[in-house]
């Protein structure tokens, strides 16, 4: 028998790690202590400066998202109906009282698309808010201006405001209505004399997408140059705000400028590459010379959204910071090297050992991050707790693994990219759900024994499954040999009701081609119907499902039910019809009020693809059809003899034959004056 391999622990692997490094810094420390002090300082000043890029750009960000917020929130309450946006006056008190409390922003204001009609509030230096309201078809577009009082009250306002405004003219209201985001401009000079931004964001009809108005929400810039103007780095030294073109946007002297001050040009014409080129996130420290001194300059470009790129400058004099340093740098390199060398090597020799298994369990955790989840086994390593996590990676990723089959994996990589933790919620979503079971289970699984009922359940299952897995569709449940499936949800699938459609007929030629191979026969009832429902995670804190609930859920299952009365497979709502669109031949087969339900539905058979359904089943829903429109026409006996024709061109077609019962019925005893064609469906 082999011995068990002994493996070091992790706090010993560490120990010679560091005792290394450590002997091999002391020597260098003790031959070289001007090189440790200029590091010390290095170090520092990267530190300083890192720290004042990040203070800026925390700023810009908090000034930003408050901006992107209150239009978020403008819009989600327009959408709502909760904002009075066809009385300027009212509107404009209440964003009055928003500008009140976000002490950052400049202006808040609304445009209407279909009238021009601009009701805005800004804020003056001396912090009292003025509304500013403008039609382009009154008094010649020109703004009226009143100040708002906390109490409500109004004050005439008088300034020098041009005529013939028009909010849909500007590039600000036209980019927004061409974007489903928040644009942002870049900034310029507002009236008042202040250079600022505009935030906008299109308020859209939920329904149709279309556009009615744009909210915006500006700030000016003193902010960030009041900002900067506080900083301490090193002695002298600033910082500014530039965008990519190199004009100042924020500076210590409390203004924004096309033309920079004398040094930070200096730093700009020694910058070792255009500000244009510089990478979002890159720093770039360099040297430069300007009136006789040496001078530290570092740049880094910050992407704050998709339409913001901003820079942040830091100059100061370099012998602000490494002061003696400098002088003993080029006498110490050498013995430097020397030892930067040694602790490499001994690094290097013990770190590849440590960190290579780490490196395959750390890509391969990424992929598990993704609900990405392989087969191959985790690396082994010397060191124990390595090892350890390597066998514990191994069975979490086999527990996943038999986790993905009872929960749909596209929602479980949602989770997992989130990094949150689930909790119970829903959102209104218009989803296309599938409804499906099998035609005389009951009958089939007495056949068999318990065993044989599971794998041919099994078999059926995965054949449906896999049908709607192929085209997007989200797994809901299994209730015995039925299937709850929905589309265009956890993630927006387009053209979610055609594949549905299109899930549906590969799951019935899928089990036709199964029955025709001779294994046992299966035909699925399918109900397909489009509708908002509430889709989220439903149920208690403890345990909860991620399912679908509403009216729409319960037509879907009674038209699977339909499909017992009129001998069909698949059937369909025509609201499903019309949102698949072209591509699919159907059959409108009948006017039916389902069980549990006072409105009519329209329903409709799916006969499958177009160029695919044969010509004799289309004589024979062509003319079922004209027979079905002479039965809502009252014209009971034109009805009967057509349905009697169409079930003769369609042997065995259920639906044929049951029509034109009803119209042979209504022939005998007409119904009353108001009857309008739907049959009330009383049994499941």
């Amino acid at each position: 028998m082999v011995p068990p391999q002994r493996k070091l622990t992790l706090r010993v692997t560490l120990v010679v790690l560091t005792v290394g490094l450590l002997l091999t810094t002391v020597g260098a420390i003790s031959a070289v202590v001007f090189v440790n002090t200029r590091s010390a300082l290095e170090t520092l000043a990267a530190l300083h400066f890192a720290t004042v890029a990040s203070a800026t750009d925390r700023i810009e960000r908090l000034t930003l998202e408050q901006a992107q917020n209150v239009l978020e929130e403008l819009v989600a309450q327009a959408q709502r109906g909760l904002l009075p946006l066809d009385a300027p006056d009212t509107l404009g008190l209440y964003l009055a009282e928003r500008l009140r409390y976000q002490p950052d922003l400049a202006w808040i204001s609304y445009s209407d698309q279909a009238t021009g009609r601009f009701v805005g509030v800004w804020r003056r230096e001396d912090g009292a808010i003025v509304l500013n309201r403008s039609q382009p078809d009154r008094d010649d577009g020109r703004p009226t201006e009143v100040v708002v009082a906390p109490d409500g009250s109004l004050t005439p306002f008088q300034r020098d405001v041009p005529s013939g405004y028009d909010p849909r003219e500007r590039a600000w209201y036209q980019e927004a209505i061409a974007q489903s985001r928040v644009i942002w401009t870049p900034p310029y000079d507002f009236y008042e004399g202040r250079a600022g931004l505009t935030a906008a964001l299109a308020l859209r009809d939920p329904a149709t997408g279309q556009p009615s108005g744009v909210f915006t929400a500006d700030f000016f810039l003193d902010d960030i140059s009041r900002f900067l103007a506080s900083l301490t780095i090193g002695q002298t030294g600033r910082a500014f705000v530039l965008t990519r073109t190199g004009r100042v946007i924020a500076s210590p002297e409390m203004g924004a400028s096309d033309r920079p001050e004398p040094v930070l040009a200096a730093a700009l014409q020694a910058l070792p590459q255009p500000l244009t080129q510089l990478a979002a996130d890159q720093v770039v420290s360099f040297a430069f010379a300007f009136e006789g001194k040496r001078y530290i300059g570092t740049f880094q470009v910050t992407a704050l959204t998709e339409d913001l790129e901003w820079v942040t400058a830091i100059v100061v004099p370099e012998i602000e910071f490494l002061g003696l340093a400098l002088q003993n740098m080029e006498a110490a390199a050498v013995i430097c090297l020397v030892a930067l060398a040694l602790a490499v090597a001994l690094a290097y020799l013990l770190a590849n050992r440590v960190s290579s298994p780490l490196r395959t369990m750390a890509h391969d955790l990424e992929q598990v991050g993704q609900f990405k989840l392989s087969s191959a086994p985790m690396p082994t390593s010397f060191v124990k707790e390595i090892d350890i996590v390597s066998d514990s990676v191994n069975r979490m990723k086999a527990s996943l693994r038999s986790f993905s089959r009872y929960v749909p994996a596209d929602l479980v990589r949602e989770v997992l990219a989130s990094g949150q933790e689930a909790r119970l919620g829903g959102q209104l979503r218009c989803l296309s759900i599938h409804f499906s079971d099998i035609e005389g289970f009951t009958a089939l699984s007495e056949q068999l024994s318990p065993a044989e009922v599971v794998q041919a359940l099994a078999e059926y299952l995965e054949i449906m499954t896999a049908a709607l897995r192929e085209h997007q569709g989200t797994l809901d449940k299994f209730m015995g040999d039925g299937i709850l499936a929905f589309f265009n949800a956890p993630h927006e699938v387009p053209g979610h009701a055609a594949l549905a459609c299109r899930a549906a007929l590969r799951a019935r030629e899928r089990l036709a081609a199964r029955a025709a191979a001779g294994r046992l026969p299966f035909r699925a009832r399918i109900g397909l119907h489009i509708g908002e429902v509430l889709v989220g995670n439903i149920g208690t804190p403890e345990r909860f499902a991620y399912t679908i609930i509403g009216d729409a859920v319960n037509l879907a299952s009674r038209l699977e039910e339909l499909n017992k009365s009129y001998g069909t497979t698949i059937l369909a709502s025509e609201a499903l019809r019309a949102a698949a669109g072209p591509g699919f031949e159907w059959r409108r087969l009948d006017r039916v009020a389902v069980v549990g339900r006072t409105e009519s539905t329209l329903v409709n058979e799916l006969l499958g693809e177009e160029g695919t359904v044969a010509p004799a089943v289309l004589a024979a829903r062509d003319a079922y059809e004209q027979a079905l429109a002479a039965y809502f026409a009252r014209r009971f006996p034109e009805a009967a003899v057509g349905f009697r024709a169409a079930a003769r061109l369609l042997p065995g077609d259920r639906a044929a034959a049951l029509m034109q019962r009803r119209a042979e019925l209504l022939t005998e005893y007409p119904p009353p004056p108001d009857w309008n064609g739907v049959h009330l469906q009383t049994v499941k």
